[in-house]
């Protein structure tokens, strides 16, 4: 009975905490997405600073912070980085298998937002 009683709780906690994405789920490595003739790339250093390539040339360096399934992002330098009130973003992110997508939750940079959101950001071996 109490090996019932057991798979039961192990049941119900999967029932109420499905699928949560947590901080130390969140990859490190570099992440490719090609929007329209654009090759963008992201990478994560995993200790909080990432950096952005359009075409292989610099685009913007800056922090992250991990919070459960939230990114979020503050540019820090770079010839397309976000100024004033728009340089953070926060975005929910999801991690399937090596295809990261993102959701905007708040970014005034109508450009970043396009381009984070355009699609399924593949994992690059």
């Amino acid at each position: 009975m109490r090996i019932v009683g057991a798979l039961a709780v192990v049941g119900v906690a999967c029932f109420i905490a499905p699928n949560r994405s947590l901080a130390a789920d969140f990859p490190k490595g570099t992440f490719t997405l090609k929007d329209k003739d654009v090759v963008w790339a992201v990478s994560f250093d995993g200790k909080g600073k990432f950096a952005v390539t359009r075409d292989g040339k610099e685009a913007v360096m800056g922090s992250y912070k991990i919070t459960k399934d939230e990114l979020e992002i503050t540019d820090e330098s770079g010839p397309q980085a976000a100024t004033g009130d728009a340089k953070t973003a926060v975005y929910k992110w999801k991690l399937d298998g090596k295809k990261l997508s993102f959701t905007k939750v708040k970014d005034d940079a109508g450009g970043r937002a396009a381009v984070v959101t355009a699609g399924p950001w593949e994992m690059k071996e």
